[in-house]
């Protein structure tokens, strides 16, 4: 989506940044990122050759198999490479693959709300705010919800206190309060 018509760029860089840092081309998402997600939506269409299917830009075959061991490992492919039923369900999830593979596991432990929850904070933007200027304040913000047990639980405490809050009216206040 290019500009059609004349107008003002700004740039957030200097012309220095531009010369020196920065890539003349970026490169394309799937050489930088996991691809469990993809492979998983590749074999529930039925692809059953992925070194060989053809991608935009392949990523490496390497990053092929990262990909098949941990679908592997989470239960979504068997040895073969084959999708399995978990696998079926998992790739109906918009989500990486061991989120799914939570969601999918929660109800076995009596935990589904809980795995719910840290599902969707997960899957968006942190929740913690940490000023520069403002890094003391904001740490010890956090610390009122940190749980011993690890950042999944810090999550939940921190989701049960905005039930609270939203339940007294003071969600806003409460959540600038505490970053």
């Amino acid at each position: 989506a290019g500009r059609t018509r004349p107008g003002k760029c700004f740039r957030l860089y200097t012309e220095n940044s531009f010369q020196k840092d920065l890539q003349e081309q970026t490169y394309p998402e799937i050489l930088r990122s996991n691809l469990g997600s993809v492979v998983l939506q590749l074999k529930k269409l039925g692809v059953e050759d992925l070194v060989h299917f053809d991608f935009m830009d392949p990523p490496a075959p390497e990053t092929l198999m990262r990909a098949l061991e941990l679908l592997n490992y989470l239960g979504a492919l068997d040895d073969e490479g084959e999708l399995t039923q978990i696998g079926a369900v998992m790739s109906e999830f918009p989500l990486d693959p061991q989120l799914s593979k939570m969601l999918v596991a929660s109800p076995q432990f009596k935990c589904s709300n809980e795995i719910l929850t840290v599902t969707a904070m997960l899957s968006v933007p942190n929740c913690f705010v940490r000023p520069r200027d403002k890094a003391r304040e904001a740490d010890a913000a956090k610390e009122q919800f940190v749980h011993s047990d690890g950042d999944h639980m810090t999550l939940l405490n921190v989701f049960h206190a905005f039930k609270q809050w939203q339940a007294t009216g003071e969600e806003k206040d409460m959540c600038y309060n505490n970053w």
